[in-house]
C-alpha cells in the first residue's frame, strides 16, 4: 500500500521503495479491472459489449507497458538479449518460490505474472465465447454452422485474435495442458496442421523421459492429446510419426471410447474435412472466391499505396503463419473528394490528422503481438541522415545481419510531407479502426448559405427593414462612431510609430552614406522609398492580396520582395531552409570534414545539376489510382504481382496516368515530378523485391515479342537508372554505408545494366530498319557512361571520349534537353551537361590534389589554390554599388604564399598545371556557388593551419561577396518565387555563419585587418552595404508587426512556431552582425587615412550613435550576444568626448549592465537587454561617468534615485583591493591618531590650518580610485542612507560600518581630504547617537566605548578643520559645507562637556606617561594639561561663530551658540578659573536670532509636523532665571519675552510677585503647542516653578506633583520621557534621572508610601531608562526607608537593645508565638504592614545595592513587635495554662504527673529558663531576617490543623483566639521537629538576598510534603524573573502597559515554598 510521509521527515529508504509502491498500486488497479471484466464475461452474451470495454481498459492499463510484461520473444526481439538482472530474478523466482516476496520488494511484485497470464487467457476465452454465441445464434436462425472459407472475415478475426491471446498466456505459463489442447484445436480449425501437431506434441513432451521408458502413466488430458495426435498423424500419412507416439493401454483405450464425445475441447469450431486430398484443383486455382485480403490505404496517393503493399509484406513475414497460397489482394481506397477536383490543403491536413489518429489507434489484439518494422523497408528521414553523416552510427540490434539488405539507408531525400510520414508506422492499425476511419465522413450543416451553395449575394431591394432592425441599428450608431474614433486613434498611433522608425532608419543609413562617400563612390539611395515599397507590399499582403503579382526586373527589388513575402507568409519549409540549410551539406561550415566535404561538393557540383525549375507537374494527387485499384480487383493478383503491377504503373507508359487534357500516355518516371515519399517508396520496393521483379522482367524479355520487348524496355531502363541513382548516393564520400551493402547494390546495378543491354540488343535484333538515334538511345548510352564513370570500368580518358561523342550526338540532334528530375545522378541530359562532365573529368586531378586527405602542407596548398581563386575573383568582379562589372588590378596584392618557398612534392602547383590553367578557370567560372565556396573554405583551412588571421578574414569577406553576388545574379533571379525563397534563406544561413566568423575575428584580433588595403576595404564595405539593403525588410516587417499594421504569420503546430521564432531571432542577429562588421570596416577605412580629423571622429561617433538608436527601440541591442553593445562600449572610451557622449554612454551602460546613471533623462530608455556581469575592469572604466552623474545630484536626491543601485552594483565589482605596505603603514598611523588624547593646542592649531599625519605616499589603481572620490562617495551614500532612515526602535548599523570602512580606506590613500575627515566624524557621531539614544546601558556600564567614539569624532573634526583651512576650494558650496563642519564640531564639543559625557572625552587621566625630572628621577604624569570646561565652551562658541559667517540662517547654530554663551555667563566661579565672566546679553541675542531664523511653524511638505520649540523654551528659561535672580525686572523680562510669539499671547506683568504666574502661563502656551507631548522640560519647569514659589507649602507640593503626573509620571509611576527631535543623544536620560530625583522629594514630603513603592519598582525594573541608575536606586531606597521610619517612629539600632540579652531558645519560642499571632485573621497592626513593605523593598532590591540598611530597618521593626507584643502573648499563655490545671479531667489525671517544666528565670517569666553555667547562644542577624520574613508572609492555608483534645470543651465556653495560641504553644516541639526550615546555604553571607527564603509550615495531623513548589511553579517563577530582567533593558512603555504590569504584579507577596537546593 502507498504510505504518506511528512515533508519535513527524510525517508529512511531510497526512492526504489516509492517506485515499488507505485507498481503495487498499478497492479492493484489492473487486478480490479480484471475482476470487473471477468464478472461481466461470466454474465452471458448480454454483457459481452461491456465485457469487451472492460477487457480493453484492462489491456490499456500501465502494467502492460512494463518490460516484465513482454514475453521473452518480444524482449529479445526489441531489446536484444534479456538483462542479466532480470534473468537472475526469474531464475530465483523459479528455483525458490519462497523468495518471491523478497524479490518483489526490490523489483516487480510477484502477482504481476499471474495477472498477465489470467488476463490473456480469459480474454482469449471471451473471444471464443463470443464466437460460440454468434454460431449458436446462426444455428437458431437456421443458417447452419459456418465454414472457414464461407465467412472468412468474421471467423478469422475472432479466431486469430483469440489465438494470439492464448499464445501470450501460454508464454507466461506453459504448464496448462488444457490450454495446449485448445490452441491445437484452434489451429486445426484454421487449417494449420503445423500448429495443431506442435501443440499436441508439446502436451506429450517430457524432457526427463527416455524413449523406451515411461516413469508414470499418462494423465487423462495426455491420453486425449495422444489420441488426437494419432488421428492427425494418420490424416497426414506420416508413418514415421506413428513410432514416436506413446502406446495406450487397454484401459486408456477404453477411456477414450467412453469419452469420445468429449474429446474435442472446442466442439463449436468448424472442422476441416478428414480427407485432405478431397480438396480439388479448382479450389486451389481459384482461391480468390474464398480468400480475398483487403489492403487499406491511409491516403489517396501512389506513395501511400506502395507503403501499404510493403506493410502487407511485413505483416505476412512476421505473422503467426504463412498466408495460403491462394490468397489474393484488393486495394481499399479512402473516400475521395469531389470528383474531378484536386484535394485542397485543408483536406490534406485533415487527412494527415486522420492518419495520425489511425497510427496511434491500435487494438488490444494487435498490441499483444506488435509487428516489428522490417529494416529493409525502413528509409531514413533527412534529419536522421543529416545526424548520421555528422555523428558516428549508433549500434542497433542485429545490424550486421540486416545492413546487407539496406542500400537505401543513406539516401538523402528532401523533407517528407506530413501525410506521407504519418503512414509509416511500426505497428499495424486495427481493422475496426481503419474501417471506422474509412466510413467516417463529415456531414454538411443543415443551415444553408450562399457560400455553401456557391451563389452570389443578391441585394434584397424588394422589402424594407423592420422597425425593430431600424431601432437596433440606430442604437448601434453611437457605438460604431466610437469604434471609428478608436480606429482613427489607432491609425494615428501607428503612423506616428512608423514615422519614428523611418526617421531612425534614415538617420542610420544617412550617417553611413556620409562616411562611405569619403572613400567609396556610392549610388544615391533613399531609404524612405525602400521602406515605402516594403510597407505598401506588406499592407497589400496583409489585406489578402496574392504575392504572384509582385515580380520585378530589378534584382534588389526582387530580393526585397521575396524576403518581405517570406516574412509575412512564413512556413515550416523556410524554417528548415534557414535553420538547417535544407538538409544538404553546408559548403561554408564544412560539416563532416572540410576535405571530404569539399571533394563531395566537387563531385556532386561538377556533375549535372538539375534545373531549379521545371514544367513537369508534381505527382501528388490520386491520378489514375482508382483505375489501378479497379484493375487489381479484377485481375485478382497475388501480393508479389501486385507490387510488380504498382512498379509497372509508375515506371512504364500506361493508361492510368494519361494527361487530363488529351490522350497522351505518360510515364510517371519521365512525365511527372515525384514527391520525396514516392521516390523513397519506389526505392524500397525495388530493393525489397528485386529478385522477383528481375526474374519476371527477364522472363518476359526472353519470351516476349517485339511489342512486349518495347513495352518492357522502357521500364528496364528506368529501373536501371534508379539503381544507378541509389549506387551513386551510397558511394559518395559522406556516406557511411558498409562495404557489404555497397557490394550488394553494385551487384544489382550490374545485373540491371546487363538486362538493359540484353533488352536493347533484342529490341534492335527484332527491329526491321534498326534503331534510330532517339531519346531512349541517348539515355541508354548516357547511363552506361555514368556507370563506367562511377564503377571505374575503364580509364578516365576513354570516359572523356565517351562524353565527347555524346556531346556531338546531341548537337546533331539539335541539342535537346532531356530532364530526368526523379534521378539525382542523371537529372539532365544535354550538351551543357556533357561539357560539364568533360570539364569535371579533366580538372579532377587538380581538385583531388586540393582535397587530398593525406597532404597536409598548408603553405603549398596556399601557393597552389590562392592564385587561381584570386584570378577567378578578378575575372568575375562585380561592382555591387552600381551593378556594373569592374576589372580590378590585382598586381599589388601579395598572397601569404609568396612568403613561403616550400612546396610539397605531391601537390600540383600552378606552374605544373599551366596547360590546364585556362580549363580550371573556365571550370570555376561555370562552377556552382557551393563549389567555389568550398574552395575558399579549403583555403581558409590552410590559413588556419599557419594561424594567419588577416587572410582568413579576407577569405570570409570574399565568400560573403560571392553569395551576395549570386543573389543579385540571373542564376538566382531566373527561378520561380518558391524556389527563390528557399534558396534565399539557405544562403542566408551561410551568410549568417560567415558574418559570425568574420565579426569574431575582427572583434577579437586587433591584427586581423592588416591585410585590408584600400581596395579590399572598399570592396568589403560595398558588399556589406548591399547586404544591409537586402536585410532591411527584416527590420521593416518587424516594425509593422510590432505596431500592429501586419499580423505575424500563424504556424500550424507548436514545433513550427518554435522554428519560426528561432528563424526570426537569427535573422535579427544577422542584421546586427552586418551593421557591426560594417562599422568596424568603416572605422578602419576612415581613421588611418589622412582625412581622419576631428570632424571624422565626430561623424564616426554620430554613426555609432545612430546605429544604437536604430537598434535600441527595436530591442536589437541584446541580440548576437550583445556584440554591438560591446563594440559601442569599447568605441566610447576612444571617441566619447564629443557631443551627446554623456547620454550615449548612459544608454550603453544601461543596455549592457542594466544600470541607470542618468535617471532623470527621458532620452535614455530601457531597450530590454539582459544585464551582464560587471567585472572589475569594466566597473573601473565606467566609474568616471557614474561620478560625473553623481556630482550633479545632492546626497538626498542621490539616495532616492536609481543611481544609488548603480553605485552599489559597481562597488561590488570594484571591491577594495588588497592592502599594500604603504596602506598598512597609513592605517596604523591613523589608528594611533584616533586613539591619542585630545591636545588643546591641536584644536587651536587646526583653526590655522596646521595639522598633519606622517603618511607614506601610495600608488596604484586603488590610489587613482580614491583620488577620483569613489570611496568617499560610497561612504557618503552609506552615511546618508543611515541618517535618512526614520528609526523608531533599535536596529542594525551596517550602513555606518560600511561608511566607516570606505572613509578610512579613502584616508589611507591620502589624508589631505577635509570632507572625508568631516564625514568620518559624522559617522562617529552617528554611532555615538545610536549607542545612547535607545538605552542608557552604555552610559551606565560601557562608558569607555562612548568616550572612545567621542574622542574619535573630535579628532576627525580637528583634522577636517585643519585640512579645510589649507586645502578647501573657495566655492560657495564649499563655504556652506565648511560652515556645517564648524557647526557640528562646536556642537560636538559642547555635548561632550555636558552630562552624560561630562568632559571625559577631553580628559587625559588615562593617558599618563613616564617623565624624567633629571636629578629628581622619573615620575608619572599626564602628557599635557587638558582643556578645561570653560575653555571648551569658549572654543565651541568660536566654532559656532565661524559657522554663522557663511550660514547665518541656521537656527541650530544660533541656538547652540546661545547655550554656550549662557553657560559661560552662568557658570560658577570654580568653572571660570580666572576667566572673565561674559554678559548675558550675547546669549539672549543668539537665542532671539535662533527664534527669528526658525522655519515656518508648519512645514509645507509635512503639515502634521510640530513646530520647533527649543529656542522659545530656552529664551523663557534664561529670562526666568534672570528675573528670579533679580538681574532683570519683571517688566524687562516680559519685554524680552516678546521675542517669542508664544509669550505675546499672555498679558505682561510689572511686579515680581506676578512673575511666577506669568511664566506658568507662558509655559502653558508652549505646552499647548507641543501636540505630541515630546517636550518634557517645560513640564518640569512648571512644576519647579510652582514648588519653588512655596517650598514648604503642602498645596504647592501637591500642585507640583500634579503637573508632573499629567505627562511624565503615570498613575502606576511609569516614567514617560522621550527624546525630542532636536535634543542631543543621551541627554533625555539625564533629564529622566533629574525628574525622578525631584519627584522623590515630592513624594517624601507628601508621605506617599504607595507612590514611593510603585516608583521604586519601575526604577528597579528598567535600569536602561535612567542615567546613573545605581545612584538613583540608592537614593530611592533611602528615601523609602526614611519615610517608613518616620511613619513607624522606629528608632535606629532598636534590635541591638531588644535581643542583646535573649537566648536563642527563648527567641525561637517567642518568635513562634509572634508568628502565630501575626498570622491570626483578627490581627491588625501597622507595624506589620511597615515590616511587609520593608521586606518587599528588599526583594525588589535584589542585591542591586548592599541590603544592610534595609535589613537594619527590618530588624528594628521586628524588635519593635517583639518588645510590644510578646509579653502580652506570654501572659495569655500563662492564664490559659492555669485554667487548664483547674479542670476536672486534669485533676483526675494527677496520677500521671506531667513532665516537669523548667523553673522560672530571674525575670519571673516561667518560660524563661534559669541561667546555667553553659554559654548562652544569642540571636543572629540572619535569624532575625528569617523570622521577620516569616512573620509578614502568611501561610497558604488560613486554618491551622491541630490535634483534637481527648475531652471536648464545654458547650458553654466558646472557642476563643487564645485557645488557638495555646494550641500553637503546645505544639511547639512538634513544629520544631517536623517542619523546621533549614538555613540558607549562604548563612555566612551578610548581604544575602532573602527573596527566596522559605516560610514556616503549619503542622498537620497527616504527613504531607514539606514543600509546596511544583515543577510548573518553578518554571513559572523562573520565567517571571527572566521576563523581569529582560524588561530592564527595554525602552519605556506607555502608561497603559505599566498599569497592566502593576495589576499583574499584585500577587508578588504570596508565599512560595522552596526546596533546600533551590535556596
Amino acid at each position: 500500500m502507498s504510505m504518506f510521509t511528512a515533508l519535513n521527515i527524510e525517508p529512511e529508504s531510497d526512492s526504489e521503495d516509492e517506485i515499488d509502491n507505485t507498481k503495487e498500486i498499478q497492479i492493484e488497479e489492473a487486478l480490479k479491472l480484471y475482476q470487473n471484466a471477468l464478472k461481466l464475461h461470466s454474465q452471458g452474451p448480454r454483457f459481452f459489449d461491456e465485457a469487451e470495454e472492460a477487457y480493453s481498459a484492462l489491456f490499456h492499463s500501465e502494467v502492460f507497458t512494463y518490460l516484465e510484461s513482454l514475453s521473452e520473444t518480444q524482449r529479445t526481439e526489441y531489446y536484444g538479449d534479456p538483462a542479466d538482472e532480470l534473468a537472475t530474478t526469474n531464475e530465483q523466482l523459479v528455483s525458490d518460490p519462497g523468495a518471491a516476496a523478497t524479490s518483489s520488494a526490490d523489483g516487480t511484485p510477484n502477482t504481476l505474472p499471474q495477472i498477465l497470464y489470467l488476463s490473456y487467457k480469459n480474454h482469449g476465452y471471451f473471444l471464443l465465447d463470443r464466437l460460440k454465441s454468434t454460431l449458436n445464434l446462426n444455428l437458431n436462425q437456421g443458417v447452419g454452422p459456418p465454414e472457414p472459407a464461407r465467412e472468412p472475415k468474421e471467423f478469422s478475426e475472432l479466431v486469430l485474435s483469440s489465438l494470439r491471446l492464448l499464445v501470450e498466456a501460454l508464454d507466461r505459463d506453459d504448464s496448462d495442458i488444457e490450454l495446449w489442447r485448445q490452441i491445437s484445436r484452434i489451429g486445426e480449425s484454421l487449417g494449420s496442421t503445423r500448429i495443431a501437431r506442435f501443440c499436441l506434441e508439446a502436451v506429450l513432451d517430457r524432457e526427463e523421459v527416455s524413449d523406451d521408458a515411461w516413469p508414470e502413466p499418462l494423465g487423462l488430458q495426455e491420453v486425449f492429446s495422444a489420441e488426437a495426435l494419432r488421428t492427425l498423424v494418420t490424416q497426414l500419412e506420416d508413418d514415421v510419426g506413428h513410432f514416436a507416439l506413446p502406446k495406450l493401454t487397454r484401459k486408456q483405450q477404453g477411456i477414450i471410447r467412453s469419452f469420445k464425445a468429449h474429446l474435442d475441447p472446442l466442439p463449436y469450431l468448424p472442422t476441416p474435412p478428414p480427407d485432405r486430398s478431397a480438396i480439388t484443383l479448382n479450389a486451389l486455382t481459384q482461391p480468390s472466391v474464398k480468400n480475398v485480403h483487403e489492403i487499406l490505404l491511409t491516403s489517396r496517393n501512389w506513395a501511400s499505396c506502395g507503403r501499404a503493399i510493403l506493410l502487407q509484406f511485413q505483416k505476412e513475414a512476421q505473422g503467426p503463419s504463412d498466408p495460403n497460397s491462394g490468397t489474393t489482394y484488393t486495394l481499399v481506397l479512402p473516400p475521395s473528394q469531389v470528383t474531378g477536383q484536386e484535394p485542397s490543403e485543408t483536406d490534406k491536413v485533415t487527412k494527415a490528422n486522420a492518419e495520425g489518429r489511425s497510427k496511434n489507434s491500435v487494438s488490444v489484439n494487435e498490441r499483444s503481438i506488435p509487428i516489428r518494422e522490417d529494416p529493409q523497408m525502413k528509409l531514413d528521414s533527412p534529419q536522421e541522415l543529416g545526424s548520421r553523416s555528422k555523428s558516428p552510427r549508433q549500434p542497433v540490434p542485429n545490424e550486421a545481419s540486416e545492413s546487407a539488405n539496406v542500400p537505401t539507408q543513406d539516401l538523402n531525400f528532401a523533407d517528407r510531407k506530413d501525410d506521407d510520414t504519418a503512414a509509416t508506422t511500426s505497428s499495424v492499425p486495427s481493422v475496426d479502426v481503419q474501417e471506422n476511419q474509412i466510413h467516417t465522413m463529415t456531414l454538411p450543416t443543415r443551415k444553408r448559405s450562399n457560400d455553401a451553395a456557391e451563389l452570389e449575394d443578391v441585394e434584397d431591394t424588394g422589402r424594407s427593414r423592420s422597425k425593430r432592425i431600424k431601432a437596433r441599428t440606430s442604437i448601434d450608431e453611437p457605438a460604431s462612431r466610437r469604434e471609428a474614433a478608436a480606429k482613427q486613434q489607432l491609425a494615428l498611433y501607428q503612423n506616428g510609430e512608423l514615422q519614428y522608425f523611418n526617421f531612425l532608419d534614415e538617420q542610420a543609413f544617412g550617417q553611413q552614406i556620409t562616411l562611405l562617400s569619403s572613400f567609396l563612390v556610392t549610388a544615391t539611395e533613399t531609404v524612405k522609398e525602400r521602406r515605402a515599397a516594403i510597407v505598401s507590399l506588406a499592407r497589400s499582403l496583409n489585406n489578402g492580396s496574392d504575392e504572384s503579382g509582385y515580380e520585378s526586373i530589378d534584382p534588389d527589388q526582387t530580393i526585397l520582395t521575396d524576403l518581405s513575402i517570406s516574412l509575412l507568409r512564413w512556413d515550416n519549409e523556410l524554417s528548415s531552409a534557414f535553420l538547417h540549410g535544407g538538409g544538404g551539406e553546408d559548403p561554408i561550415s564544412g560539416a563532416g570534414g572540410a576535405r571530404n566535404s569539399g571533394l563531395l561538393v566537387f563531385l556532386e557540383q561538377s556533375g549535372i545539376q538539375a534545373r531549379e525549375y521545371t514544367s513537369k507537374p508534381m505527382l501528388l494527387d490520386d491520378r489514375g489510382l482508382d483505375a489501378f485499384a479497379q484493375n487489381v480487383e479484377e485481375e485478382k493478383v497475388h501480393l508479389d504481382h501486385l507490387a510488380l503491377a504498382w512498379l509497372k504503373t509508375l515506371l512504364s507508359r500506361n493508361s492510368f496516368l494519361q494527361s487530363m487534357n488529351d490522350d497522351v500516355v505518360l510515364c510517371a518516371y519521365e512525365g511527372f515530378l515525384w514527391p520525396d515519399s514516392l521516390k523513397e517508396t519506389v526505392v524500397q520496393m525495388l530493393v525489397k523485391h528485386d529478385e522477383f521483379v528481375y526474374r519476371t522482367l527477364d522472363d518476359e524479355i526472353a519470351a516476349g515479342s517485339n511489342n512486349s520487348t518495347s513495352s518492357r524496355l522502357e521500364m528496364i531502363q528506368n529501373i536501371f537508372e534508379l539503381h544507378l541513382d541509389i549506387y551513386g548516393r551510397i558511394t559518395n564520400p559522406s556516406s557511411e554505408v558498409d562495404v557489404s551493402t555497397r557490394t550488394a547494390q553494385l551487384d544489382r546495378l550490374r545485373r540491371w545494366a546487363a538486362l538493359a543491354y540484353h533488352a536493347r540488343m533484342k529490341f534492335e535484333a527484332d527491329a526491321v530498319d534498326g534503331l534510330p538515334e532517339d531519346v531512349p538511345s541517348i539515355r541508354f548510352l548516357w547511363a552506361h557512361a555514368v556507370l563506367a564513370s562511377q564503377c571505374e570500368l575503364c580509364s578516365r580518358d576513354l570516359i572523356i571520349l565517351y562524353f565527347q561523342d555524346l556531346k556531338v550526338t546531341l548537337e546533331n540532334l539539335g541539342c535537346p534537353v532531356i530532364e530526368l528530375r526523379n534521378n539525382a545522378v542523371i537529372p539532365e541530359i544535354s550538351v551543357a551537361a556533357a561539357e560539364k562532365q568533360i570539364s569535371r573529368l579533366t580538372t579532377m586531378d587538380f581538385f583531388i590534389s586540393v582535397f587530398n586527405p593525406i597532404d597536409d602542407d598548408a603553405v603549398a596548398l596556399i601557393e597552389t589554390l590562392e592564385p587561381i581563386l584570386e584570378k577567378s575573383v578578378q575575372n568575375n568582379q562585380l561592382d555591387l554599388r552600381d551593378g556594373e562589372q569592374v576589372i580590378v588590378d590585382g598586381s599589388n596584392h601579395t598572397t601569404a604564399g609568396e612568403t613561403h618557398q616550400t612546396q610539397h612534392e605531391g601537390t600540383i602547383s600552378l606552374s605544373d598545371m599551366e596547360p590546364h590553367t585556362e580549363q580550371m578557370l573556365q571550370f570555376l567560372d561555370k562552377a556552382s556557388l557551393p563549389m567555389r565556396l568550398m574552395l575558399w573554405r579549403r583555403l581558409i583551412d590552410a590559413y588556419s593551419v599557419i594561424q594567419y588571421t588577416p587572410r582568413i578574414l579576407l577569405c570570409y569577406l570574399r565568400c560573403i561577396k560571392l553569395i551576395v553576388g549570386y543573389l543579385r545574379s540571373a542564376q538566382y533571379l531566373d527561378n520561380n518565387v518558391e524556389s527563390r525563397q528557399k534558396l534565399l534563406f539557405r544562403w542566408f544561413k551561410s551568410l549568417d555563419d560567415l558574418l559570425t566568423w568574420s565579426l569574431a575575428l575582427a572583434w577579437s584580433d586587433a591584427q586581423s585587418l592588416e591585410c585590408m588595403d584600400e581596395f579590399n576595404l572598399q570592396d568589403a564595405t560595398s558588399t556589406l552595404k548591399s547586404l544591409q539593403g537586402m536585410l532591411h525588410p527584416i527590420i521593416v516587417v518587424d516594425d509593422l508587426i510590432k505596431i500592429g499594421l501586419c499580423d505575424p504569420p500563424e504556424q500550424p503546430t507548436t514545433s513550427a512556431n518554435t522554428a519560426y521564432n528561432s528563424s526570426i531571432s537569427r535573422l535579427r542577429e544577422m542584421v546586427v552582425r552586418a551593421w557591426t562588421l560594417q562599422y568596424i570596416l568603416v572605422r578602419e577605412s576612415v581613421v588611418p587615412s589622412s582625412l581622419a580629423s576631428s570632424e571624422t571622429y565626430t561623424e564616426l561617433f554620430h554613426y555609432l550613435t545612430s546605429i544604437h538608436r536604430c537598434f535600441g527601440p527595436r530591442s536589437y541591442c541584446k541580440l548576437a550576444d550583445k556584440i554591438f553593445l560591446k563594440l559601442a562600449r569599447r568605441e566610447l572610451l576612444a571617441i566619447g568626448n564629443y557631443a551627446d557622449s554623456e547620454l550615449e554612454g548612459a544608454q550603453i551602460i544601461l543596455d549592457v549592465y542594466g544600470m541607470k546613471i542618468c535617471p532623470g533623462s527621458k532620452e535614455v530608455e530601457d531597450h530590454g537587454c539582459p544585464a551582464e556581469t560587471l567585472y572589475r575592469s569594466d566597473a573601473v572604466g565606467i566609474m568616471d561617468r557614474i561620478l560625473v552623474q553623481a556630482s550633479k545630484l545632492n546626497i538626498r536626491d542621490l539616495l532616492k534615485s536609481e543611481l544609488r543601485n548603480t553605485l552599489e552594483k559597481t562597488q561590488q565589482a570594484i571591491r577594495i583591493p588588497k592592502n599594500t605596505t604603504p596602506v598598512l603603514h597609513n592605517r596604523r598611523v591613523l589608528d594611533k591618531f584616533l586613539r591619542s588624547p585630545i591636545n588643546p593646542l591641536d584644536l587651536y592649531r587646526a583653526l590655522q590650518g596646521i595639522g598633519e599625519l606622517h603618511f607614506q605616499p601610495t600608488h596604484g589603481e586603488s590610489f587613482s580610485i580614491a583620488e577620483k572620490g569613489w570611496y568617499f562617495l560610497q561612504g557618503h551614500v552609506a552615511l546618508a542612507k543611515f541618517r535618512s532612515q526614520k528609526r523608531t526602535n533599535p536596529g542594525g548599523s551596517d550602513e555606518l560600518d560600511f561608511a566607516l570602512k570606505f572613509f578610512q580606506h579613502d584616508l589611507e590613500q591620502g589624508y589631505e581630504k577635509w570632507e572625508t575627515w568631516y564625514r568620518l566624524a559624522q559617522v562617529y557621531d552617528a554611532k555615538l547617537e545610536e549607542a545612547t539614544i535607545w538605552t542608557a546601558e552604555k552610559l551606565n556600564v560601557s562608558m569607555e566605548d562612548v568616550v572612545t567614539l567621542q574622542r574619535n569624532a573630535i579628532h576627525c573634526y580637528t583634522m577636517a578643520v585643519a585640512t579645510a583651512e589649507r586645502c578647501a576650494e573657495p566655492t560657495f558650496d564649499m563655504f556652506r559645507k565648511v560652515a556645517d563642519l564648524y557647526s557640528d564640531f562646536g556642537i560636538r564639543l559642547y555635548a561632550s562637556s555636558r552630562e552624560p559625557f561630562s568632559m571625559e572625552a577631553l580628559s587625559v587621566e588615562n593617558f599618563t606617561k613616564h617623565f624624567n625630572a633629571g636629578s629628581l628621577g622619573t615620575y608619572q604624569g599626564v602628557p599635557f594639561k587638558p582643556i578645561d570646561l570653560y575653555g571648551t565652551w569658549r572654543f565651541a562658541s568660536g566654532l559656532l561663530r565661524r559657522a554663522l559667517v557663511h550660514k547665518p540662517d541656521s537656527w541650530v547654530t544660533w541656538y547652540m551658540l546661545g547655550k554656550c554663551l549662557w553657560k559661560m555667563h552662568n557658570c560658577s566661579d570654580h568653572v571660570l578659573s580666572g576667566h572673565q565672566r561674559i554678559d548675558f546679553e550675547p546669549a539672549m541675542e543668539a537665542t532671539k536670532t535662533a527664534i527669528e531664523v526658525l522655519p515656518g511653524r508648519r512645514d509645507s511638505k509635512h503639515p502634521e509636523k510640530d513646530p520647533t520649540l527649543e529656542p522659545h523654551y530656552k529664551l523663557v528659561s534664561v529670562i526666568h532665571k534672570l528675573v528670579s535672580s533679580r538681574r532683570l525686572s519683571a517688566k524687562e523680562g516680559c519685554e524680552r519675552l516678546t521675542a517669542t510669539s508664544y509669550a505675546r499671547r499672555v498679558p505682561p506683568v510689572q511686579d515680581f510677585d506676578d512673575w511666577e504666574g506669568y511664566v506658568l502661563q507662558v509655559l502653558k502656551v508652549l505646552r499647548s503647542a507641543d501636540k505630541s507631548n515630546w517636550h518634557h522640560r517645560m513640564v518640569l519647569r512648571s512644576a519647579r516653578t510652582i514648588y519653588e514659589e512655596s517650598p514648604n507649602d503642602h498645596m504647592a507640593t501637591l500642585a507640583a506633583k500634579h503637573e508632573l503626573t499629567q505627562q511624565i509620571f503615570t498613575k502606576s509611576m511609569t516614567v514617560q520621557v522621550w527624546k525630542p527631535e532636536n535634543e542631543r543623544a543621551g541627554r533625555h536620560f539625564v533629564y529622566t534621572t533629574r525628574y525622578v530625583e525631584f519627584f522623590l522629594r515630592l513624594l517624601f514630603e507628601l508621605k506617599d508610601r504607595a507612590g514611593l513603592d510603585a516608583l521604586g519598582r519601575q526604577i528597579r525594573k528598567k535600569p536602561g531608562k535612567f542615567f546613573r541608575h545605581g545612584r538613583l536606586w540608592h537614593e530611592t531606597c533611602m528615601t523609602h526607608l526614611k519615610l517608613l521610619r518616620i511613619h513607624s517612629q522606629l528608632p535606629e539600632e532598636l534590635s541591638d537593645s531588644v535581643f542583646k540579652n535573649i537566648s536563642h531558645d527563648v527567641f525561637v519560642l517567642n518568635a513562634d508565638r509572634l508568628e502565630a499571632w501575626a498570622h491570626s485573621p483578627s490581627t491588625e497592626s501597622p507595624v506589620i504592614e511597615i515590616l511587609r513593605e520593608a521586606v518587599e523593598l528588599k526583594k525588589t532590591n535584589a542585591n542591586l545595592m548592599k541590603p544592610t540598611i534595609i535589613e537594619d530597618f527590618i530588624a528594628d521593626a521586628y524588635a519593635h513587635l517583639h518588645r510590644s507584643i510578646v509579653p502580652e502573648l506570654i501572659a495569655r499563655s500563662n492564664e490559659e495554662e492555669s485554667r487548664g490545671r483547674m479542670r476536672v479531667d486534669h485533676l483526675m489525671n494527677m496520677e500521671n504527673p506531667p513532665v516537669s517544666t523548667p523553673s522560672p528565670g530571674p525575670t519571673g517569666n516561667p518560660d524563661e529558663v534559669a541561667p546555667t553555667r553553659q554559654r548562652i547562644r544569642g540571636v543572629g542577624r540572619r535569624e532575625l531576617q528569617k523570622r521577620a520574613e516569616a512573620l509578614v508572609n502568611k501561610p497558604a492555608s488560613a486554618q491551622v490543623s491541630v490535634k483534637a483534645p481527648k475531652t471536648p470543651p464545654p458547650a458553654s465556653r466558646p472557642t476563643t483566639p487564645r485557645s488557638t495560641v495555646q494550641v500553637v504553644i503546645k505544639q511547639d516541639d512538634q513544629i520544631k521537629d517536623s517542619s523546621s526550615v533549614p538555613g540558607s546555604v549562604h548563612d555566612s553571607a551578610d548581604d544575602e538576598s532573602e527573596l527566596s527564603d522559605a516560610e514556616d509550615v503549619a503542622p498537620t495531623v497527616e504527613p504531607r510534603p514539606l514543600f509546596k513548589v511544583t515543577a510548573d511553579d518553578e518554571d513559572k517563577e523562573e520565567s517571571e524573573e527572566d521576563q523581569e530582567r529582560a524588561e530592564h533593558d527595554q525602552p519605556d512603555e506607555g502608561p497603559e502597559e505599566d498599569e497592566q504590569e502593576e495589576a499583574d504584579g499584585e500577587g508578588e507577596g504570596e508565599e512560595i515554598y522552596h526546596t533546600p537546593m533551590e535556596m
